[in-house]
């Protein structure tokens, strides 16, 4: 039987793998494997660009029958009304704002909060379950990784972030807009450098590292709140002093940058790039207990790592060792480690080391 590489978007119920697929070392799915729809997921949220599969008899004229496994948590999601309505706004206004940020830092626009908050709330639909929210906002954003979709999708974490806080309405406005306004210094970044799909070279670097300031002084100049323009200044300052633009320390740096600090990385991490994968957000997780308690505030990274841990409650997750589960119980004292019910089986992975969520499906 001939064997034919092919593009994942290509790939149909009833195929079979003719080579093991790996996501870096690891091994995702064997040799063998016929393709259902469950296959598909997998291979789709774990980036797999194309595989290698026998190829079919043309004269055959019945495909494999395969047995359509029940639905995950985000295939439902994904074909939820919330979410269509969800997605035809987020496209619609990912386009409208970036008209709006190019005005505003290239063409002397003004910047009206109130207008930029409600463009934000009219794609969540007034959504007020920030956890069904998330569901919706974490199945959308592999649409696109521009500067324009990162900052909405940083808006709007944001604002979910700060419902979790518990913030009145106008420190909520605020938090939202700064979330969008946070990296308008990109826009007056070279776009070959914005754009580049390989790794900066340390000069690049250099030019980028002036975004924030660049933002700062953009918005100081159209006597924009304190609030939004010292965020876009300081998120990427670290408590640590390990950050930029200046270096600042824990106390130094603005509280609305602090929060803006930790709901970007998150969003960036997780989201597909031109230069990588997006990575599984319990291996962000992981990242932020290993070494954030000590470059963010830890007053503000635990209750958003508890928020995030409870959104992928009963969502389906793939093992590093091939097995599916559910997640059925959080763990707040080591967030990146919940339950998982697998089949009939019960895993605590704060009790299994070797074991890790590499994918949620």
């Amino acid at each position: 039987m001939n064997v034919i590489q092919i593009m994942l978007h290509k790939v149909t119920l009833g195929m079979t793998l003719a080579e093991d697929v790996y996501k870096g070392t690891q091994l995702l799915m064997q040799k063998g494997t016929v393709i259902d729809n469950e296959a598909l997921n997998i291979l789709r949220y774990s980036s797999i660009v194309s595989v290698a599969v026998y190829g079919m008899d043309l004269n055959q004229k019945n495909t494999p029958s395969v047995e359509v496994p029940q639905q995950t948590h985000s295939e439902k999601v994904r074909k939820s009304e919330s979410f269509k309505i969800f997605e035809e706004h987020f496209q619609e206004s990912t386009e409208n704002f970036s008209y709006t940020l190019t005005d505003i830092a290239t063409k002397n626009g003004e910047v009206n909060i109130d207008n930029l908050f409600e463009s934000a709330n009219e794609i969540m639909a007034g959504e007020t379950n920030t956890y069904h929210l998330m569901d919706i906002l974490s199945n959308i954003r592999y649409f696109d990784d521009s500067t324009y979709a990162h900052s909405l999708n940083v808006a709007m974490l944001a604002n979910i972030f700060g419902r979790w806080l518990h913030l009145g309405e106008r420190d909520l406005k605020i938090l939202t807009v700064a979330g969008m306004l946070h990296d308008i210094g990109k826009v007056l970044m070279p776009p070959e450098i914005i754009k580049k799909p390989g790794a900066l070279t340390p000069e690049e670097y250099q030019i980028i590292k002036t975004h924030p300031l660049k933002g700062y002084q953009l918005l100081k100049s159209k006597n924009v709140d304190e609030n939004i323009a010292r965020a876009a200044l300081m998120h990427h300052e670290k408590c640590d002093g390990t950050g930029y633009p200046i270096g600042l320390k824990q106390n130094k740096i603005h509280e609305i940058a602090k929060l803006i600090t930790i709901v970007d990385i998150y969003e960036a991490m997780t989201a597909n790039r031109c230069y990588r994968a997006a990575l599984c957000p319990f291996d962000v997780i992981k990242m932020f207990e290993d070494e954030g308690y000590t470059k963010y505030d830890p007053k503000y990274l635990v209750p958003f790592l508890h928020g995030i841990s409870d959104t992928y409650l009963h969502n389906t997750v793939l093992l590093n060792d091939g097995r599916k589960g559910e997640i059925i119980m959080t763990n707040k004292n080591q967030v990146s480690r919940p339950s998982i019910m697998s089949g009939t089986s019960y895993i605590d992975l704060t009790y299994h080391p070797e074991l890790k969520i590499v994918a949620i499906l």
